[in-house]
């Protein structure tokens, strides 16, 4: 994806991830621009991956990672997450957003209906948190922000499961959106967004920023 102008001892995927943990950051307003600015021409300079990690220490507190701060807001304590839950449209329609805690273990039904689960301002219990989805003749919509990473083990009938937009996060502690079940003549799909519009508008933005940046530094 990068010019060769760049040192080859430092792997292209990380600096698209070092790209898009920062972008989020500034999503988050956890960088200001002028911070932005400058860890992202850092990026392109990087020479080891250590130098690359290094551009993620949190500004407002040394001793964390703004790889954690993706994450950390996601995460709900295990004692406050329920064990089960249930979400249904039969002929009609559901929708569920705001902040919310994702049961361990959430089965939804959507036969000629459709729902909505908007994870953006939600937390997750830490591990794996499963979503169980039976559609037919309906679709399922699953929102999901930056720093869940997620999983499809669902399968289909003439219809179809998919995940597009947004970043993938390898932070180990990160949630994991399990996504399984049966959609016969139906989709689901699950769809990454930053939070908000202000916040998917500020990660474009930086996203726009590094890819000038990368240009400009290519000579």
């Amino acid at each position: 994806m990068y010019d060769s102008y760049m040192p080859a001892t430092v792997p292209d995927a990380h600096r698209e991830r070092v790209v898009q943990l920062l972008s989020t950051a500034f999503a988050n307003d956890r960088l200001t621009m002028e911070q932005l600015d400058d860890r992202l021409a850092s990026v392109y300079r990087a020479q080891s991956i250590a130098e690359l990690e290094l551009l993620l220490v949190d500004p407002a507190d040394p001793t964390r990672s703004l790889a954690m701060e993706a994450g950390a807001t996601r995460v709900a304590s295990p004692g406050v997450v329920p064990a089960r839950g249930v979400a249904m449209a039969i002929m009609g329609g559901f929708q569920r957003q705001g902040p919310w805690v994702v049961p361990r273990h959430l089965r939804v039904m959507a036969v000629l209906g459709g729902g909505e689960l908007d994870l953006r301002e939600a937390r997750l219990g830490p591990g794996i948190t499963e979503i169980e989805i039976f559609s037919l003749w309906g679709g399922v919509e699953i929102i999901v922000p930056d720093g869940v990473r997620v999983d499809i083990v669902g399968m289909a009938f003439m219809g179809g499961f998919s995940v597009r937009g947004g970043g993938v996060t390898d932070d180990p502690n990160a949630p994991v959106l399990r996504v399984s079940g049966l959609a016969i003549m139906a989709g689901v799909d699950v769809r990454r967004k930053d939070r908000g519009r202000k916040g998917e508008k500020r990660y474009r933005q930086a996203l726009e920023r590094a890819e000038r940046i990368r240009k400009r530094d290519g000579r």
